[in-house]
Parts: C-alpha cells; sequence; structure tokens
C-alpha cells in the first residue's frame, strides 16, 4: 500500500504561519519553512495563484506576514516521496480502533507527505471524525489508538494526558543490560541550532521517568532487547533516556549516542550505509507493543491491547515477556 486509490490527484496543505514568521515575505517564509523547493520554485507557484492566506489567493510574492494567519497551498503535480504504508487494524469496536503502523510512516501530515499518513489514510478508508488519542513517533512501529464520537475522545485525551494508561514499548538497546533501570531525568531541547528538534536529559526540563527491564541478549549480538515503559509521554522520551543512559537505541539517527552524528550524517546527503553504520541499523529498533487502560467507559475499548513486533525481528528465545 502507498497511495490510496484516488488519491493522485491536486491535493491542498493547510497550515498557520507561525507568530515568529511575522515581517517576513511570504516567499523567505516558503523557501526557509519547506525547502523541498528553491526560491524559483516557490516564485513560479505564489504568481500562479496556488498559495492562498486566509482563504483568498494571493499572488504577491512579497506580501509581508503578520504571523498567526491561515496558509493553504495547492499542489497540482507534486509527487510525495514513497513511504511504508502498510498498517493493519489490530483490534476494533464501535467508537475506535488499534492501529498497528510500520516504521516511516507519519500519523500527520509533514511538509512532503499528505495523504500517505495514518490519519489521512484511516479518514479515507473509514470516514471523517476517527482521531489519534495520542502520539507516535514517524519512526517508531506499533501500536496507536483512534477514536470517534463524543465520550471517548475525552476519556482518552484526559487518561493520556494524566499518566493513567500503561504503555509498553519493545526496544533493541545497544550494550549489555542485565538488571532492570529506572531513568527518572527530565527532558527539555538540546539547544543544538545544527538539530533543532533533538532533546537531552538533565536538569530544567519536563519531569520524565521510564523504567527499563532486560528480556535478553539479541541473538545476533547487537545488543539487549528490552521492555520500555514511559511513566510520561514526553516528545523522544525512550530515546532520550536510553541515550542518556548509555543504551541508545539501534538504528536511532537523533539519539545514537554521539550527538546525532547519524542524523546529520543523512541530513548532508551522505551514503545511507554511512549514517545505518553509525546508528547500528538501518530502522529504529522501538516499537509500541502494550496498552493497558485502567477502567475504561463500560461497553468501549478492551482493557489491555497489543501490536505484535515486526515479523523480521529475532528476538532471543528465553526472552521473558514481563506483565
Amino acid at each position: 500500500m502507498a497511495l490510496l486509490p484516488g488519491d493522485d490527484g491536486p491535493y491542498v496543505f493547510e497550515s498557520q504561519v507561525p507568530p515568529e514568521a511575522a515581517g517576513r515575505t511570504m516567499l523567505e517564509y516558503l523557501v526557509t519553512r519547506f525547502t523541498y523547493r528553491d526560491d524559483k520554485s516557490w516564485r513560479e507557484r505564489i504568481l500562479a495563484g496556488d498559495i492562498s492566506m486566509g482563504g483568498s489567493p494571493s499572488s504577491d510574492p512579497m506580501l509581508i506576514l503578520n504571523g498567526g494567519e491561515g496558509m493553504a497551498c495547492l499542489h497540482r503535480d507534486y509527487v510525495e516521496p514513497q513511504v511504508p504504508t502498510d498498517w493493519t487494524i489490530a483490534a476494533m469496536g464501535e467508537d475506535w480502533m488499534a492501529v498497528s503502523k510500520p516504521s516511516g510512516m507519519p500519523v500527520h501530515s509533514t511538509p512532503r507527505i499528505y495523504r500517505q499518513t495514518l490519519v489521512w489514510q484511516v479518514r479515507r478508508l473509514w470516514g471523517e471524525g476517527w482521531t489519534p488519542a495520542h502520539r507516535l513517533d514517524r519512526d517508531t512501529s506499533g501500536l496507536i489508538v483512534f477514536s470517534r464520537g463524543n465520550r471517548l475522545p475525552r476519556w482518552l485525551g484526559r487518561a493520556f494526558s494524566r499518566s493513567a494508561v500503561g504503555k509498553e514499548y519493545l526496544a533493541l538497546v545497544r550494550g549489555i543490560l542485565t538488571e532492570s533501570v529506572n531513568i527518572d531525568l527530565p527532558i527539555s531541547l538540546a539547544g543544538d541550532p545544527r538539530i533543532p528538534l533533538r532533546r537531552r536529559a538533565g536538569s530544567g526540563g519536563q519531569e520524565a521517568s521510564t523504567f527499563l527491564i532486560p528480556l535478553g541478549a539479541d541473538p545476533d549480538g547487537r545488543g539487549t532487547w528490552v521492555s520500555a515503559r514511559p511513566k510520561q509521554g514526553r516528545t523522544h522520551q525512550i530515546r532520550v533516556h536510553c541515550e542518556a543512559a548509555g543504551h541508545p537505541i539501534l538504528g536511532d539517527l537523533l539519539y545514537d549516542g554521539k550527538g546525532g552524528a547519524a542524523y546529520l550524517q543523512r541530513a548532508a546527503g551522505e551514503d545511507p550505509s554511512t549514517w545505518r553504520e553509525t546508528s547500528g541499523a538501518s530502522r529504529l529498533h522501538l516499537h509500541a507493543w502494550r496498552l493497558r487502560f485502567a477502567d475504561p467507559p463500560p461497553g468501549t475499548l478492551s482493557q489491555e491491547l497489543s501490536a505484535p513486533p515486526p515479523a523480521s525481528w529475532l528476538l532471543p528465545r528465553e526472552a521473558s515477556f514481563p506483565d
């Protein structure tokens, strides 16, 4: 599965201009925000009337932005880069759906991917109104819950925001881990101008705690398989904590234990074999495995949901999967 049938026509991407873009020209903002097109290409798009501001087409490249206004971009002949889209339904009820997504598939639209996102395809196949109840990184595979209606989305939103959902991930980390460890370190932005999205563990951030339980050594000698249980849901929480503990997750470009060297190698256009060797694998070995809900509303979702790990993963035979 890639694009769904009928999804190969023109597409309108809607976004909001951030407040910090106030005072910049529309052309400057588009060139620096959406870097997959250059100055000449964006100028042509603007002059062709493909950009709308506040619902009205705007053909002036030098229009000064206020920040906060809505922007819509008509993509006439844009071809999305292909991403894995072989998602499956793990379980389903009347107003909820547990989906298992592949690594590499974004949940929400990105500046380059619109119709190969999980939200887009779920709604195209099952109808509008389905909303994801929580986040899952693009590079992480596994379980994500959708719901619809009024009561259940509100209940799920409160449960996840209050850290009242038991979350368990399966990961392959570098090094040898023989005993369980609780990593209790706040998380904040790392402040690295080369990688603005990178986080760090240390003082001054948001409270975060992750419990790692070793499951056994990797049969190929690449490290240790662990059950990772984050108490909160901070951005990149498990990945940041594993790196901070000296056990980065195999295939993690951002948190490779080397300051994001693998990420920078890929961004610089180096051969894939280079950054794959730096990170240890061709994909992030992190899978959203199980979710547990305490006292869900009667007649709604199951108390426990799970998504099996990728069939290609070779787990240790002696692995003991804790409850």
